[in-house]
């Protein structure tokens, strides 16, 4: 009897052991191409069978509380995956939408790119050295969208307060990452830090921050870019809040740029030998900003899910919501030379300068939201809402010798609504914002994008488009302005843009291509005095395609942007800019250590690319010499479990194929440099 009983549980155990190796062998033979069809046929199935199961089952009101679950920020965001451990979303204020991005890099898609802007494959115009003002060569990633004129061209550096990352995490994260380059007497050094942590499954908390600092190959080129934020979310239920504290110090100190090309191209002088235009001059940015955001859902729906376990389970699903967004911003700039040959005017003090600028401004935001229905597919969400912007600015003026006076107001209201809908075949967004009173009044905007995949997703062929009208006031110190070398009163006209871009791609195969077209009415630049000047109109159009060709283990990854435009008088862009990098991939401990080793360029064609005017921190028009010169570099990335580590000899070409390695006027590009990082990511 006792043999027949063993028999028997040995028999089950077996038969056990065996349908669970059937179970595995099915996972496994699943992602064989053989098998992929067969997969999709039977997730389908049993989505079906779910599905139906779910719909046939009635469920009794008193129950609810039993099977409901607390909504969390997964179940606020789109298209997430709810199974992934690091959740990241931010606020897009075009559209006043909680947007899901990634949320941190950890592979190695081209991790040694380290300079902002570079990360999208595109040649820029800087000064030439880490952590200085920086913009793109792509007229159509300009961000046109500054809070600050004097902070505008370290944006890319660093998020805005409103929109900054936020994130929802499983465990606790940390991502530390570190590089550094060059000798000791020029050393340049990157450091990133992020922390996440979530309380709970409603409650998270973390802080960034972010350093770019270079002691420079040039004389007075030191740079200390410090950029730090604390930031919390809070999701449960029909609450909702999320707040961000920031405090960004720029400090650089300016050299106006060498003070002959003669010698960069022309001699072998060391760096620090190379004379420059500025000797005591300095400047210094500081932000201090907070946002928030505070919601509520008055009205709430429920709705019949699945929960990944394939249970029924029911959810509340927001109809109608409030929201109250706040923002608080303090933008300082200072200036200070003691150089008496480099500026044409001195209007304050022949021997010494010490400028300042200081912008505050206060907004708030009331917004009511009326989510879409998804049983009816297309039927757009709607948002409207009312805003407040109040502030003060401030400029030195010569009646300040004599009058004590108090900083200059401001305020604006506008009204706004916009328009959404999201689902897997065509999703869009739209606003609308009409300024009623105010330093803005009349001022209108209006932007729009959308995105079609008939494929249900990217992977396969899609199509993007975006449209873009804005009639807007000029910035307020674009229009009046006075300091020890640069003097301003404008009457400038409102500026119109009228933007239109689309794209096709498919990530699936690793292509994009795009076409953008702009119309700018009453076209503000800086001319080439270095003062701002109004032109009666602009036309720029751009094409670009990108692509990643793999043949093995062998990549070739290209970016190829054609730009044209009508007045040449009032702008200068590279006609071809090229970003190409050739690469092979291959596993130097299986599974364990993967490596990447190649070649990167980045070529433009020659133009009068932007002088710099370090009083008024702006980049400006110049005609005295075009410029256009490729810049090579050899890489080495690994990939060791959580750390991505790279090897990068940068501007190894340097003298080919000429000396003329400029990237603004007289601003020339760091010489050959070695570089080393790491960034490594802890998630326990």
């Amino acid at each position: 009897m006792k043999k027949s009983i063993i028999f028997r549980i040995r028999l089950i155990f077996i038969t056990l052991l065996f349908t669970q190796g059937l179970l595995m062998a099915g996972e496994i033979n699943a992602y064989h191409p053989k098998c992929i069809a067969l997969t999709d046929t039977l997730e389908l199935k049993r989505e079906r069978e779910k599905k139906t199961t779910l719909k046939n089952t009635t469920i009794d009101s008193s129950s609810i509380k039993k099977i409901t679950t607390d909504k969390t920020i997964l179940d606020i965001l789109d298209n997430v995956d709810t199974l992934n451990r690091i959740v990241a979303w931010r606020l897009n204020p075009l559209y006043y939408s909680l947007e899901a991005t990634e949320g941190v890099d950890t592979s190695l898609n081209f991790p040694h790119l380290i300079i902002p802007t570079q990360k999208r494959l595109e040649t820029l115009t800087s000064l030439g050295n880490l952590g200085s003002p920086l913009q793109s060569d792509n007229f159509f990633n300009r961000n046109r969208a500054y809070d600050f004129l004097f902070s505008r061209f370290y944006i890319d550096y660093v998020d805005g307060t409103t929109e900054h990352k936020q994130y929802h995490v499983k465990k606790p994260l940390t991502l530390i990452t570190y590089s550094m380059g060059g000798k000791t007497s020029e050393s340049e050094q990157i450091m990133r830090v992020v922390h996440s942590q979530n309380v709970n499954k409603y409650l998270n908390f973390g802080l960034t921050y972010d350093r770019y600092g270079t002691k420079g190959m040039y004389k007075r080129q030191q740079t200390k870019d410090n950029f730090f934020s604390f930031f919390a979310s809070y999701f449960k239920n029909n609450f909702s809040a999320q707040g961000t504290i920031t405090y960004n110090r720029i400090r650089n100190q300016e050299n106006g740029g060498v003070e002959s090309d003669f010698y960069v191209q022309d001699t072998t002088l060391e760096n620090t030998l190379i004379p420059v235009k500025l000797h005591g001059a300095s400047s210094e940015i500081k932000q201090k900003s907070f946002s928030g955001i505070v919601g509520y859902d008055i009205v709430n729906r429920w709705v019949k899910e699945v929960d990944k376990k394939g249970n029924p389970i029911i959810i509340k699903k927001p109809v109608v919501s409030i929201k109250a967004i706040f923002e608080a911003s303090k933008n300082t700039r200072t200036y200070s030379d003691t150089t008496t040959s480099f500026y044409k005017n001195y209007y304050i003090n022949k021997g010494n300068t010490h400028d300042s600028a200081m912008l505050v401004t206060y907004e708030s935001t009331v917004l009511g939201e009326i989510n879409q229905l998804a049983k009816f597919p297309g039927l757009p969400g709607l948002r409207f809402w009312i805003s407040n912007t109040q502030g003060k600015y401030y400029y030195f003026r010569p009646t300040d010798f004599i009058f004590k006076r108090s900083d200059d107001k401001i305020e604006a209201n506008h009204v706004g609504v916009g328009v959404y809908s999201y689902s897997p075949y065509l999703s869009y967004s739209g606003s609308l914002r009409m300024y009623i009173n105010g330093y803005r009044s009349a001022d209108k905007e209006l932007f729009g994008q959308m995105v079609i995949s008939p494929w249900k997703s990217v992977e396969y062929p899609y199509v993007k488009a975006k449209i873009e009208i804005t009639d807007k006031e000029p910035d307020l110190f674009i229009k009046n302005y006075f300091s020890n070398h640069f003097k301003w009163n404008n009457s400038f006209e409102k500026e119109k843009y009228f933007l239109l871009s689309g794209s096709i791609g498919a990530d699936k195969w690793k292509i994009e291509a795009g076409y953008n077209v702009v119309r700018i009415n009453n076209y503000i630049y800086f001319d080439t005095t270095g003062v701002p000047a109004q032109a009666s109109g602009l036309t720029i159009t751009s094409a670009y395609i990108k692509k990643d060709l793999k043949l093995g283990g062998f990549h070739f990854v290209n970016k190829f942007l054609w730009q044209a435009y009508d007045n040449k008088d009032v702008i200068s862009l590279p006609t071809f800019s090229v970003f190409s990098s050739l690469f092979f991939d291959f596993s130097l401990v299986k599974n364990v250590l993967f490596a990447r080793l190649g070649a990167n360029i980045f070529i433009r064609s020659k133009f009068y690319a932007d002088a710099y005017s370090p009083a008024t921190g702006q980049f400006y028009n110049q005609r005295e010499k075009q410029i256009g010169y490729p810049v090579v570099d050899v890489f080495a990335d690994l990939k060791w479990k959580r750390a991505v580590i790279f090897f990068k000899a940068d501007h190894i070409n340097q003298g080919v194929p000429n000396s003329e390695y400029y990237s603004a006027l007289h601003y020339p590009l760091n010489r050959f440099i070695f570089k080393i990082g790491v960034s490594w990511i802890f998630y326990d």
